[in-house]
This record gives C-alpha cells, structure tokens and sequence, in this order.
C-alpha cells in the first residue's frame, strides 16, 4: 500500500488512512528514514569519527548520538510538514483533520531519503543536487495527494495549497539549513 502511495495511485491514500495500522506505518517509515540519515551522517563524517582516540566514543557513543540526530531530525521534518500541511488545508478551506495529515507526512517523507547525501554533507556535485530536486518534487506530489484525500481539494485548490506549504517550508528549511548547502 505504501509503495503505490508513493507511485501516486490516489485509492492507495485513502486505504492507508483507513487502516488501523497506519499510525504503527508512520512511525516505522519515520524511525527507518531517521535511522537511515543518522548512518549518512556518520558516513559524512567518518574521518572526524576516527580522530576520537577512544574506541568507547569511536564506535559507540558518537555514532549512537548521529542516530539520534537522524531520529531527531526526521521527527521535526515530520512535524513540521504536519503543521504546514494542517495550515495549507485550513488557510484553503479544507477541515484540516491534523491526524490524517501527520500520517500522510510520514509517507511524504520517503522521497527526501533521495536528498539525505546532500543534506548529510556525504556528496556533492551534480547528482547530489538532482537527487534534492527529485525529491522535493516527488514530495511535491505526495502531499498533494495527501491534500487531495484528507481534505477534499481537487485541482488547481491541491496544488496550490501544496504550494503554498512549500514555500513556507523551504523559507524554514533556508532559515535552519548549514551553511553552504
């Protein structure tokens, strides 16, 4: 079911949202993906890593505080977008139900694991950037449907709503981003 949300087949949003288990769905899609940039994040910084000269911080202890981070960090991307995505319903109209919402953000989320070198700091150069692009606009689309089924918005009132979010979130995003991304 999530693998056709995020090939965009409108039915699959509403049969997620439906689903008891899709609370339990959400918070695996975001302790994998925070998992997953944690891991990035010490691949990025590996050789910072290695110059601690005790093997208790080197293998346990600064790699355990990068998951955490990772953790952290998709959690407040989540909650952001909620929130966002929540403002965007309300400000257009929609009833804005926030659980539906923070569900579907988990999912919306997935695409960014396409940005996560970028973000990182774990490459760089031309691939990097088309892996961000791509992603910000697969999340586009995914919270667009999102919109679609949780508040009722068809056409240009979707995209535009989406939109919207994005602004906002990219204006957070350059406010919080490291310097130099």
């Amino acid at each position: 079911m999530i693998g056709k949300m995020i090939c965009l087949r409108s039915s699959s949003y509403t049969e997620f949202l439906a689903e008891k288990k899709a609370p339990l769905y959400s918070r695996m899609i975001v302790i994998m993906a925070g998992v997953i940039y944690g891991i990035m994040g010490i691949y990025a910084n590996a050789g910072f890593i290695a110059s601690f000269e005790s093997e208790l911080l080197r293998n346990v202890a600064v790699p355990f505080i990068f998951i955490l981070f990772g953790l952290f960090s998709v959690w407040l991307t989540r909650l952001g977008l909620t929130i966002l995505l929540w403002t965007g319903a309300r400000g257009f109209g929609g009833p804005g139900n926030i659980g539906d919402l923070n569900r579907g953000a988990a999912v919306a989320l997935i695409p960014g694991l396409l940005a996560i070198p970028g973000l990182t700091g774990a490459g760089g150069g031309l691939l990097t950037w088309a892996g961000i692009i791509a992603a910000l606009i697969w999340m586009y689309f995914i919270c667009v449907k999102i919109h679609e089924t949780t508040q009722g918005f068809r056409g240009w009132k979707a995209y535009t709503s989406v939109f919207a979010v994005f602004v906002f979130f990219a204006s957070i995003y350059y406010i919080l981003a490291p310097p130099g991304l």
